[in-house]
């Protein structure tokens, strides 16, 4: 907040006039607060992309951040309306009152920035929430065993390589997948390489390697992004059981709500498994 606007305005508050700069001490100082844990999550999520604890405090702080603006702006809006009687009385300048009003809509865009930001996080976990429980099942069934959940990708290299799956509807897939990208040329022929290469290597045909490129295709992926995403996503179907196009459009969406790019699936992955077996995390997702 731009502490001039606002000086020389007074504000009643419950039968208290006192200056608005002192009355907004209190929300100010708790709002730097928590944008100041805010920065700090941010960064270590930089360093460890999709670690669901930091996506949890993420959404916390986004949610206490909404709280104190809306108070914030509550206050101004308090003052605004006192401001009037003040500017018509002469106790305030044009100039005061304008950059009153300027304070508000500041704050109120800073509101709705935060609000976006808290509904994209809260979709995110909802998200991770939901892959989580069809992968209880496979950490369990690792535990049972004495281990602790590895990674995805390990307990996929453990399936037995299938033959390359030949469907009539590969080049109709991949069909799709050049007119929602733009793919064309060697771009498109790489795309094709890997659709058949994933075929090869998992328990998916090429055709749904080629549907679940489509999905990230529809969420803006670039050729480049497919080609180092597609495996990380195939990955978590395999571990999960669910139908890898669905898989696909999971995660791509959460990773565009947290902020993550398609290197990250691999590690996304890993932590979406790791979190389905950690009792804590669960029960931390849940609360949000």
């Amino acid at each position: 907040m731009a502490a001039n606007r606002i000086k020389g305005i007074t504000v009643e508050i419950g039968g208290d006039t006192t200056k608005l700069q002192t009355a907004l001490k209190g929300v100010n100082t708790e709002i730097r607060n928590t944008q100041s844990q805010l920065k700090d999550v941010e960064k270590l999520l930089k360093l460890d992309p999709g670690n669901t604890e930091l996506m949890a405090q993420k959404h916390r702080l986004l949610g206490e951040a909404v709280k104190e603006t809306k108070e914030k702006l509550e206050t101004l809006k308090t003052a605004a309306e006192q401001a009037n009687d003040a500017l018509a009385r002469g106790e305030i300048s044009q100039s005061q009152y304008d950059a009153l009003q300027r304070e508000i809509i500041e704050t109120e865009r800073n509101l709705r920035d935060l609000e976006r930001q808290a509904d994209r996080s809260a979709v995110a976990l909802q998200k991770i929430a939901a892959m989580g429980e069809k992968l209880k099942t496979v950490g369990s069934a690792i535990e049972g065993v004495g281990q602790k959940l590895m990674p995805v990708t390990a307990a996929v290299g453990g399936i037995a390589t299938a033959a390359v799956k030949v469907a009539s509807d590969f080049d109709s897939a991949m069909s799709q997948v050049a007119a929602v990208s733009g793919a064309t040329g060697k771009e498109l022929e790489a795309l094709r390489d890997k659709a058949r290469e994933m075929g090869s290597r998992t328990k998916f045909s090429a055709s749904e390697a080629a549907e679940a490129m489509n999905y990230m295709a529809m969420a803006g992926w670039k050729t480049s992004d497919m080609l180092s995403g597609i495996e990380g996503i195939m990955n978590l179907a395999a571990a999960s059981g669910e139908d890898l196009a669905t898989t696909s459009d999971i995660v791509t969406d959460a990773l565009t709500a947290l902020g993550l790019s398609a290197e990250d699936s691999g590690h996304f992955a890993d932590i979406l498994a790791a979190a389905s077996s950690n009792a804590n995390t669960k029960e931390c997702v849940i609360k949000i």
